[in-house]
């Protein structure tokens, strides 16, 4: 016989978990929606190839043993080893005893990567509109280096037990904004392409999520590590907009000329870099805290286990 109070605590886990997945489904739209206006607005138009472009001629401004260490960091970012990454989402899905919310988080890492190759190679097309864009012709948004890194990052939070899931933002997190960082510096993308793949990574994820709260069960956690988590996170994104903000009134004023040819100099080349990577990284540690913030002290899936016995009508009474 069910009592009233655990009827009442199955009735608040489902309330709860159907307002978790709306919020994560909203947040999946709204990051959409961000990651398209980031394409209309920077890649689509005057204003934006000018600003991406005086961010990547930037990075050729930065010291030479920098970028050589970042293009070999990146490097090792291939597809060996995201399979390898994957495998490893996987198997922590299987010791944590939670094998579909394991191997639907790795899926969902799968598809932002495959996504965002497909929309760079045959869909989101660059137009040729200001002259310096000659520098690099070629379709670079999103950029799949920076998706690889953030996929993965995201679904090792979501896969992480609540207790220690702050911990784990922090720790993944910072390989992926580094990366995020790192593309740029390396000359390999413009910001745009950064700032997009993160976009879309998150909004993937978040769906997955919201799925998972739907249609699995979800169980209450700790959040031992979330309160020391946000703490970090929050100085990381205001030492980064401080610094974005620092750079960005010789930007703007840059982009407010709208004649051609402009002045680049090197200072000019160097703040927008630095403008466009500290925007990039606080952009990053964003879609952390708002994950953090949705998931709370969830834990997406319940534990296999074994099959128990029914319990006889006797010891039913």
């Amino acid at each position: 016989m069910v009592t009233a109070s655990a009827t009442a605590a199955q009735t608040t886990i489902g309330v709860d978990r159907v307002a978790v997945s709306q919020r994560l489904l909203i947040a999946a739209a709204f990051s959409a929606g961000l990651a398209a206006v980031t394409y209309l607005l920077m890649v689509r138009t005057v204003l934006g190839q000018r600003f991406d472009n005086a961010a990547l001629l930037g990075s050729l401004e930065q010291d030479p043993s920098s970028r050589v260490h970042d293009i070999f960091f990146l490097e090792r970012i291939n597809a060996a080893s995201f399979a390898a990454v994957l495998l490893i989402i996987v198997a922590l899905g299987f010791a944590r005893r939670r094998r579909v919310l394991g191997v639907s988080v790795a899926v969902a890492a799968l598809v932002s990567v495959n996504g965002t190759d497909l929309l760079k190679d045959g869909v989101l097309t660059r137009p040729f509109l200001v002259a310096d864009d000659a520098l690099r012709r070629a379709n670079s948004f999103p950029s799949g280096h920076t998706a690889t890194a953030i996929s993965c990052a995201l679904a090792l939070v979501v896969l992480s037990p609540p207790a220690i899931r702050g911990l784990v933002a922090i720790l993944a997190g910072s390989y992926s904004w580094i990366v995020a960082a790192d593309v740029q510096t390396a000359g390999w993308h413009r910001p745009s392409d950064a700032i997009g793949a993160t976009l879309i990574c998150f909004a993937v994820i978040c769906v997955v999520a919201a799925l998972l709260v739907r249609r699995r069960p979800t169980g209450s956690g700790l959040r031992l590590t979330h309160v020391p988590a946000f703490a970090v996170l929050i100085v990381v994104w205001g030492v980064s907009m401080t610094l974005a903000a620092l750079n960005s009134v010789r930007v703007l004023r840059f982009l407010a000329h709208t004649s051609e040819p402009v002045q680049l100099t090197h200072a000019l080349l160097n703040e927008s870099y630095q403008f466009s990577v500290n925007l990039t990284v606080a952009i990053v540690v964003t879609a952390l805290i708002i994950l953090l913030l949705l998931l709370g002290p969830y834990d997406l899936d319940e534990p296999a286990t074994r099959a128990t016995p029914a319990p006889s009508i006797d010891s039913a009474r």
